[in-house]
């Protein structure tokens, strides 16, 4: 498994690297989410199939955080179930 993590590694370095700043900052929180998620699920020893749920959860979630960051913009939850968007 750890064999994948360095592959993917080398993929998402070779295509941030013809990338604007903005698209290498969502580049990195992704595989930043992506390598934290798969040390956790490693930790826990989970099994393959969650340890690959965890790693693409957790990119998404690390490129989401990048573009929040871009633009200042959260994500709030309302009580009544809606979501307000405004500046962190």
């Amino acid at each position: 498994m750890r064999k994948y993590l360095a592959i993917s590694a080398c993929v998402i370095a070779l295509a941030g690297a013809t990338c604007t700043q903005q698209e290498q900052e969502i580049y990195t929180g992704a595989f930043i989410g992506a390598a934290g998620a798969f040390i956790l699920a490693d930790l826990f020893d989970a099994n393959t199939g969650w340890t690959a749920v965890a790693t693409l959860a957790g990119a998404a979630i690390g490129a989401e955080v990048a573009r929040n960051n871009q633009t200042g913009q959260c994500a709030y939850k309302r009580a009544d179930g809606r979501v307000d968007v405004r500046p962190c």
